[in-house]
């Protein structure tokens, strides 16, 4: 799977505008429409582009799910919750897993996440809820740009105690 400079541009105005023709695509580009259509027909064959979808704002709840597996039981679980799951990734670090679940309310999610955990070979889970979603280089939602956060007060050190590490 090779992916050229030309294929980045390619791929990164269809994440921005997933229904322009291959014939938009190549005018901003400097290449013809069949040229742009071979290329997106390799980089779907080569499994480059594995779908082509639609972004929403949530339509209910939706969470990141990460989930922690007993030694030997990832690919088993990992099974049960791509059926559950919009997205599911294997992760580095203290969870083995990550899932996207939307559900249309609350009870539903609610009931989803303790399917999970109540999987054999679950050892724990943490669960983010999106709050709010922003587009890269979308408008924020109303058309406005989200508040800056207010700037911190300066923490304050505790005394260092003699012979020892600051208080804490």
């Amino acid at each position: 799977m090779v992916v050229d400079d030309t294929d980045r541009r390619i791929l990164q105005l269809l994440k921005e505008d997933g229904r322009a023709t291959n014939a938009e695509v190549g005018t901003k580009i400097g290449l013809s429409e069949g040229a742009v259509r071979r290329r997106i027909a390799r980089m779907r064959n080569e499994g480059t582009i594995l779908r082509f979808t639609v972004v929403t704002l949530p339509l209910g709840p939706e969470g990141l799910v990460l989930v922690r597996c007993r030694p030997g039981r990832t690919a088993s679980i990992l099974e049960h919750i791509r059926q559950r799951a919009t997205e599911v990734f294997e992760s580095s670090g203290e969870f083995d897993l990550g899932a996207i679940i939307e559900c249309g309310s609350m009870d539903a999610l609610n009931r989803e996440l303790d399917a999970i955990r109540a999987m054999d070979g679950v050892d724990a889970t943490l669960t983010l809820i999106r709050l709010t979603r922003w587009q890269r280089d979308g408008p924020a939602p109303s058309g406005g740009h989200p508040a800056p956060s207010p700037p911190r007060a300066p923490a304050q050190v505790p005394p260092r105690h003699p012979g020892g590490p600051r208080a804490r």
